[in-house]
């Protein structure tokens, strides 16, 4: 079986490890020239770091954990009015938990497959024909080759969700808002605290970044969905946005980058009816996306990418092998899903009424009576089956 997979992020490379791990050749094609932008954070636990310890590579993940010790929820003079302590985000997690940047973790990934899996920069799908025994693909680059399978691993705005399910307002439920983010040198002094600051329709968040000095911005905003945003309007979006606001943002505004260096994107989420057609499955953001206020897109993205490999090879062919993945992991999606939707409507406040209900509610959850409330919101076991010992290398 040969298998190609479109996206080189977390669930490609992943799959990309866990396929040649069960012995099945792939391929991976991804349009970035050297993988993908994602210079922010994300909280790495549950499924996620399960899946990752089966593949040994977490001695490749500690030494660069962010350096995070409590989460701080300030006013506009930059006092604290409610704290997640180190002991309360324990009672929360119960269990391993890996503050880590995007980047970080795909480099890690990346590591793992580079020598063993045939990976395309620079490449994408541009046409797709199931002819029924194979799936035909044509690239943007030039040529055409035949697969035993493909799978959709490329993102929120699937290029090959597009080519065989349909147009993406068909799937994708925009939350109202958007979030930016870039890095900033650390000249405030928040040091070891991530830190989040609300306005009526606007939030700015700063945590520690991956390297000494440096710090991330977070911005999330109110917004109707509309197209993407230009790279080289992205920085005046964001000071026509953020106008006025306080604490420390005319400064963190200041200092953002050019904007080929600012993330930026609609928050959203992709509900499906079904994630496989014929010889074509999707796997992560590209069927199950949850945005970041789930704090398990990442570790959703690896745990469907290792639950596909394994059906893939255990199931007699891949009808069989689709919808039993599906079936296992939707569930898990789709609850995921619920949660972050509930809490995008609490996020951003758009009245001052509403601010002073989100920071009365942040002081009564972040007492340690109420740990099991935000465990039911963010907490999350590995709901796969135990391993053997030691790491499934491949």
């Amino acid at each position: 079986m040969r298998v190609l997979i479109s996206g080189a992020g977390i669930a490609g490379l992943t799959l990309a490890y866990w396929l040649r791990h069960r012995g099945i050749e792939s391929v991976v094609v991804e349009r970035a020239p050297h993988g993908r932008l994602g210079g922010y954070g994300v909280d790495f636990f549950g499924t996620g770091y399960d899946v990752a310890t089966r593949m040994g590579i977490l001695d490749r993940l500690t030494p660069h954990r962010l350096p995070v010790d409590a989460v701080e929820f300030v006013d506009a003079s930059g006092s604290s009015q409610a704290s997640l302590t180190p002991e309360l985000l324990e009672r929360v997690i119960r269990g391993p938990h890996l503050p880590l940047m995007h980047t970080t973790l795909e480099g890690a990934l990346l590591d793992a497959v580079a020598t063993e899996v045939e990976i395309r920069f620079g490449e994408s799908i541009a046409e797709v024909r199931d002819t029924g025994t194979a799936v035909e693909v044509g690239f943007t680059g030039g040529g055409r080759e035949r697969f035993d399978l493909l799978v959709g691993a490329d993102g929120i705005h699937s290029r090959t969700r597009e080519l065989v399910f349909g147009h993406e307002r068909r799937f994708v439920r925009h939350l109202g808002c958007r979030l930016a983010s870039y890095p900033v040198t650390d000249r405030y002094g928040w040091g070891r605290v991530r830190a989040h600051y609300t306005e009526p329709g606007r939030q700015v968040v700063v945590y520690p970044g991956g390297e000494p000095g440096r710090l991330v911005t977070l911005l999330l905003f109110r917004s109707p969905y509309g197209e993407s945003v230009p790279r080289e309007r992205r920085p005046d979006l964001l000071r026509a946005r953020f106008d006025g606001a306080g604490w420390i943002t005319p400064s963190l505004l200041d200092d953002a980058p050019e904007g080929k260096s600012i993330f930026m994107d609609a928050m959203a989420q992709v509900v499906m009816p079904t994630w496989h057609r014929g010889r074509v499955a999707l796997v992560g953001d590209a069927c199950g996306c949850m945005t970041m206020l789930s704090a398990q897109g990442v570790s959703m993205a690896m745990a469907g990418a290792y639950v596909l490999a394994e059906a893939l090879a255990s199931e007699p062919g891949h009808e069989s092998a689709f919808a039993r993945y599906q079936e296992r992991m939707r569930p898990q999606v789709r609850r995921r899903q619920r949660n972050a939707l509930l809490f995008a409507r609490m996020l951003l406040p758009v009245t001052r009424a509403g601010l002073t209900t989100q920071s009365l509610t942040n002081r009564l959850i972040t007492r340690r009576p109420f740990a099991p409330v935000l465990r039911r919101q963010f907490g999350a076991d590995s709901f796969l089956p135990p391993a053997t010992a030691g790491p499934e290398r491949g």
